[in-house]
């Protein structure tokens, strides 16, 4: 069995946490936070500043659950609890390492935000009451961002399809998955909870 470790996650990642956490994670992207951002761009090409930046804040929502699932924490958050990690301040995932003391007549490295970071980018966006397209920019570029840092930790994408009834994620994809997690002792994973 191997390892990935890296400053960020100390999760052990093998095919039990591909098999839970990653699909989990994977499957919350594909249902959540792509049509989220689907729904930045379209709000932004309407005009309506101000429902694309409640959209992405919607959407920096789901990325903080996303990476929560990666770091170990449980798909089965509510809205509420979301907003809770949110306003607590708290990071995704496992803690943080401490700081290294800075070198001996060296001043701190200045605390700079990590662009990926959707509980940062949420606390970034100041509600008003006149939103304006610089506004919606803005939070669209911090929904990239911290999608592109999910993209980049999830273990898989799921590939879904535009029904008229809304995402659903790809049959064969979700067979192999089925496959994956029967073999490995788990149960059947609770797609209803995710596209139903």
């Amino acid at each position: 069995m191997s390892t990935e470790r890296d400053a960020s996650m100390s999760t052990e990642r093998d095919a039990h946490w591909y098999a839970a956490e990653g699909i989990a994670a994977a499957v919350a992207h594909a249902m959540l936070v792509q049509p989220g951002r689907d729904d930045v761009t379209a709000a932004i090409e309407r005009d309506d500043w101000p429902r694309a930046l409640a959209a992405a804040g919607e959407c920096l929502r789901w990325i903080a659950l996303c990476r929560e699932v990666l770091g170990g924490g449980s798909a089965a958050r509510t809205g509420l609890e979301v907003d809770l990690l949110i306003a607590g301040g708290a990071r995704p995932g496992p803690p943080a390492a401490p700081a290294a003391p800075a070198e001996a007549g060296k001043p701190p490295a200045p605390d700079r935000a990590d662009p990926a970071d959707p509980l940062e980018a949420i606390r970034s966006m100041t509600p008003s009451t006149v939103v304006t397209r610089a506004d919606a920019e803005r939070a669209a570029a911090a929904v990239a961002a911290a999608d592109a840092g999910l993209r980049a930790e999830l273990p898989l994408r799921m590939p879904v399809r535009r029904t008229p009834t809304g995402n659903q994620p790809a049959a064969e994809t979700v067979s192999q998955l089925e496959r994956l997690r029967h073999r490995l002792g788990l149960p059947l994973f609770d797609w209803e909870a995710w596209i139903g």
